[in-house]
């Protein structure tokens, strides 16, 4: 293994079924409790360097979890802008947008969220956080993101196509492990939480 690589969530936001991207929301109580129950599973965690979206629910994720660290915050790491979609559940989407449904389905990097981010723009700042994290010297790195660019660093890592990102469901407070190596990485926890042991 060349670095073992850590991938959390941010807590919960108050917006059950909602889909938040670009909008910058704060942790709700609840969302600060479940990072709070993570802090001494990770209080035993080496970790070399700590990666995190400059968004407001992933810097309080990081304040409860790590206030004596130094936090590197990178813009590649913001949630996709859902645009007009920012706020809205998926019924209210199909409804609202009915010829867009299935094109979002289909990961279409020609796709732009209405007012929003197009694909092949989200998919390329994947590929470049992607690229320096394995750069990285660091041996042990943490980041700390959203749902959308958690599911699609992993394929990144993997070496999965990017629409593949679907297959992952990662539920908030919540981390994924990798182990990467020259040829790639291995997804060696998923959906973990306070009980892991690695």
């Amino acid at each position: 293994m060349d670095k073992r690589l850590i991938l959390l969530r941010h807590g919960e936001t108050g917006f059950p079924g909602k889909y938040i991207g670009s909008t910058d929301v704060a942790l709700v109580k609840s969302g600060r409790e479940q990072i709070k129950r993570l802090k001494p599973l990770f209080a035993r965690t080496k970790i070399d360097l700590l990666l995190a979206s400059p968004m407001l629910r992933c810097r309080q994720s990081c304040e409860i979890l790590f206030p004596d660290y130094s936090v590197s915050f990178a813009e590649e790491l913001r949630e996709i802008d859902f645009g007009r979609w920012e706020g809205l559940s998926f019924t209210e989407i199909k409804h609202s947008h009915p010829g867009h449904i299935s094109q979002w389905a289909d990961w279409s990097v020609d796709f732009c969220f209405p007012g929003g981010e197009k694909i092949s723009s989200f998919i390329e700042r994947i590929a470049v956080i992607g690229r320096k994290i394995e750069k990285a010297q660091e041996t042990n790195i943490f980041v700390v993101a959203h749902g959308g660019v958690i599911r699609a660093l992993i394929c990144w890592f993997l070496r999965l196509a990017p629409e593949n990102y679907l297959l992952f469901k990662l539920d908030k407070a919540k981390f994924a492990v990798l182990d990467l190596f020259s040829e790639g990485g291995v997804l060696t926890g998923f959906n973990m939480g306070a009980t892991w042991e690695g």
